[in-house]
This record gives structure tokens, sequence and C-alpha cells, in this order.
């Protein structure tokens, strides 16, 4: 499991020990508005995960935006790169004046890598 995840599941189960150790502590029941009556404890969880949802959600949406939008720029870097190397060739390695290079390197038969004082 990723580092997160532990310490989330930590957490996790801190937070349900204190409903239960709440729980024990005020055994009383609230009635709320438009609900039936319930313990206190209760009440607590779900004002804990109301919250949690608050600040999940637009985390999460915002993730699922950059998500969508490095897709569509990884797409594009691989569409201008098959422009740039068609086929699967590779990079062209002559230079753009051949007359100034060797014949080897005009041609692309220089096996050495690309020296810069081959151009000269």
């Amino acid at each position: 499991m990723k580092a997160i995840r532990i310490v989330q599941v930590i957490v996790l189960v801190l937070l349900a020990a204190y409903v239960a150790v709440f729980h024990a502590a005020n055994p009383e029941t609230v009635r709320l508005p438009g609900l039936i009556s319930m313990p206190v404890a209760i009440v607590v969880a779900l004002g804990m995960l109301v919250a949690w949802f608050v600040g999940w959600l637009p985390a999460r949406l915002r993730i699922w935006r950059l998500e969508r939008k490095l897709a569509t720029v990884r797409s594009e870097r691989d569409r201008l790169l098959d422009q740039l190397e068609p086929d699967g060739l590779g990079p062209i390695r002559a230079p753009v004046i051949p007359d100034r290079a060797e014949a080897r390197v005009a041609h692309g038969t220089d096996r050495r890598g690309d020296d810069p004082s081959d151009y000269l």
C-alpha cells in the first residue's frame, strides 16, 4: 500500500474509535428537524462524513480535470513527434546545409554521434 493509504486507514480507525468513545460518554439522543431521534455520536459521525466529502469532492474534480488535460497534451505531443519522426525512422542526421559538412555526415553514415564540429 502507498504511505498515504496507510495514513488514511489509521485516521479512519482513530475517528471510529473517537465516535465510539464519544457515544459511550454521551448516550443521549437528539432529534434533528426532519429526521428521527438518533444518538449524538451518529450526528457527529455524519457531520464528519459530510465535511470529508465537501473537502474531497473539489479536489477529486480538479484531479479528474487535470488528468483529462494531461491526456490531451500527451496525445498532441505524440502527434507532433510523429510529424517530426515519421514511420519511426528517428531524427534525420543530415545537416541543414549539406555542402558544409563532410560527405559521410551529409548522407547519414556517421555512427560516431552528432559532433558539432562536423558541421563547421
